[in-house]
């Protein structure tokens, strides 16, 4: 009660600015070629269980956000040194990021998952498969719980929640994209074109928030923290 009383004496507008922020570097994270996406968008045009494939996708970003957002990014702030370094870091992370996706504009990859038709999967091995290609794979640990984190740091406990909640919110609407439109959108993610104004955007969201995360450092303040008497 005590979180919802603290949301309504602010106001949503206040908190707008740190939902919208998890949301945009949630979906800038996800929007691109990976091998998640291409067995959602496999199971969506085969029509073998994509909403369930989607939906592991979805919990398993749940658990990195979580673990970044709530988890690291809550931690660093009790030890000041690491919360400078973090926002540093958490900057160099965004740019390299956004500076990839617009050096991949130049040559981009596309998200083909036509494949021959296959016997349909059991709902079991969809689920085990995903499950596969992302508890069992280092990269989102090492990659989307440190950027959640590192990005979440400087917020305010609250502000923290709602970033985590746009991030979940990007996810859940990315997946469901694959899930229930990714046999319409099957020649969008083939076409070259589509993929370098993905990557331009993606480039350009990624270096916009480095750089407020540089303005805050600069500034003697934390992007979006509240300020307290």
């Amino acid at each position: 009660m005590s979180f919802l009383n603290n949301v309504e004496s602010r106001g949503m507008i206040e908190l707008l600015s740190p939902l919208m922020q998890g949301f945009g570097v949630s979906a800038a994270h996800l929007m691109g070629v990976s091998a998640l996406n291409v067995f959602v968008l496999q199971q969506a045009l085969q029509r073998h269980h994509p909403l369930i494939a989607g939906s592991v996708g979805v919990l398993s970003d749940v658990l990195f956000i979580v673990l970044g957002t709530l988890g690291l990014g809550a931690l660093l702030p009790v030890f000041p040194p690491l919360t400078l370094l973090a926002t540093w870091g958490g900057a160099a992370f965004l740019f390299w990021h956004g500076w990839k996706a617009l050096c991949q504009a130049r040559h981009p990859k596309v998200l083909d998952a036509s494949t021959s038709p296959q016997g349909a999967r059991p709902v079991r091995q969809v689920v085990v498969t995903a499950l596969g290609l992302t508890l069992f794979n280092p990269h989102p640990y090492l990659d989307s719980a440190v950027l959640f984190g590192a990005v979440a740091a400087p917020f305010s406990p609250e502000n923290r929640t709602f970033f985590a909640l746009g991030a979940i919110a990007a996810s859940t609407m990315w997946y469901a994209l694959l899930g229930l439109g990714g046999s319409r959108l099957a020649p969008l993610f083939r076409s070259p074109r589509a993929w370098q104004v993905l990557d331009v955007l993606t480039g350009t969201l990624m270096l916009t928030f480095a750089a407020s995360l540089v303005v805050g450092a600069l500034g003697g303040h934390w992007s979006g923290q509240d300020k307290h008497p």
